[in-house]
């Protein structure tokens, strides 16, 4: 091995070891498309078309394993026949990286199979939507804030967003997206890590029941509801979307305006989901939940799941929880007494729960959530617990902060009608 290559190996090996003491954070920016004259942005456009050929052609292909990276012209399907197409605006770097990602794509498939996970093969695509710059001063880099270099693009691109990034970060590889219409650069930085006093969640268990009706009932009382309609302006445009020829340019324009309103209303209910996980995971160590079948509830209340971002939240808390208690999804929650135990069968129209054992009056959803936490306790061998209803001052807290998210409507329990709810 020659000097130069031992020196750059040992360079990247150094820069690993130093990435993996600093805080890695990813920031999207805009390319301003008002500021590209017309080349960039044909060169943008041909830049997305050749990954869609090239990635195609190494699906396609017998030795995907070894493509060269220095490939300049691929075999492209039109109709029944092929035809060779020239890569005349994807530099090196790019098509390395489209070819690796791949690559590691399908190990990865491969490894999945090995675990006995039923997996198909890659498929073929109409579009290709990301791009890899893999080396910062090479494939991209950064000039004065404020504008972009790209690798074969003489243009300075314009971007909006760059007074994001820290001042003392130091860029690594970046992505280039092609989101309904517009251009966006995803760039990962790297920043020294701050030392801040460990976060303490106090040592409080709660329980959590996910309906259609009400989205999230509270072991503490809280009950919490939020709807994401869907707006007059996505009925207009699916409209007329269906009366365009398919593909043609109206088509095409009219899309892509769709698919903006959409992202929009997808970036409210991820905000939504963001903050209720955040109370969620700040204010209590352990969290029961019930792992639903939401695919169901999507065939039966497909307008109403549409609404929320239920299976996020799920998610959600598998991960930022210090202690997800998942209950099985068969565990009797809504039969069962949150008092004394006893199971009786409930219809979907019943919405308190009336036990005839022990005479205990309850909101269903709240009595559901009061199961499930009692059912995490013994599944971690805390024994029994009782569930109580958390003080005023607690509750009326939460329901500040709660209510203070837009669209998301949070109250107690006794206040939608259970009298008896809290008793």
């Amino acid at each position: 091995m020659s000097t130069k290559n031992q020196r750059i190996k040992a360079t990247l090996k150094d820069t690993k070891e130093r990435h993996k003491q600093m805080m890695c954070r990813v920031y999207t920016v805009k390319l301003d498309r008002s500021h590209l004259n017309q080349d960039s942005l044909t060169h943008l456009k041909h830049l997305f078309l050749e990954a869609k050929w090239l990635y195609n052609y190494c699906v396609g292909h017998p030795g995907v394993f070894s493509i060269d990276d220095k490939i300049t012209a691929v075999s492209v399907k039109v109709k029944d026949q092929f035809e060779r197409r020239q890569l005349r605006h994807l530099s090196s770097h790019m098509r390395q990286s489209i070819i690796t990602r791949t690559q590691q794509n399908i190990r990865s498939l491969a490894r999945a199979k090995a675990k006995g996970h039923t997996v198909g093969r890659l498929k073929f695509k109409s579009y290709v939507n990301s791009i890899p710059l893999k080396q910062y001063g090479n494939t991209y880099k950064l000039i004065n804030r404020k504008y972009l270099q790209i690798q074969r693009i003489p243009q300075k691109l314009r971007v909006n967003g760059l007074e994001q990034l820290p001042s003392n970060c130091e860029c690594a590889n970046a992505t280039l997206l092609h989101q309904h219409g517009d251009y966006y650069v995803a760039i990962t930085t790297y920043t020294p890590r701050e030392h801040r006093p460990a976060m303490v969640v106090p040592a409080q268990s709660i329980g959590i029941d996910f309906g259609v009706k009400h989205q999230l009932t509270l072991s503490n009382g809280v009950r919490i509801q939020y709807k994401v309609p869907v707006t007059r302006r996505i009925k207009q445009l699916c409209k007329k979307l269906s009366r365009h020829q398919h593909r043609s340019r109206n088509w095409w324009k009219t899309l892509y305006k769709l698919l903006k309103v959409y992202a929009k209303t997808t970036n409210i209910k991820r905000d939504i989901r963001n903050k209720l996980v955040h109370y969620l995971h700040t204010n209590f160590q352990m969290v029961c939940y019930q792992k639903e079948n939401l695919g169901a509830w999507q065939r039966l209340w497909g307008r109403r799941m549409l609404s929320t971002s239920l299976g996020g939240i799920i998610g959600m808390l598998e991960v930022k929880v210090p202690t997800p208690v998942e209950v099985d999804r068969f565990f009797p929650s809504t039969k069962s007494c949150s008092r004394c135990g006893h199971q009786r069968a409930m219809s979907l129209a019943e919405r308190t729960y009336v036990c005839h054992i022990c005479g205990l009056v309850i909101d269903r959803d709240y009595n559901s959530s009061c199961v499930l936490e009692q059912e995490g306790h013994r599944i971690l061998g805390r024994g029994p617990t009782e569930v109580t209803p958390a003080e005023t001052n607690t509750s009326t807290l939460a329901l500040e902060y709660l209510n203070q998210i837009a669209y998301v409507k949070a109250s107690m329990v006794a206040e939608t009608g259970s009298l008896t709810a809290l008793a």
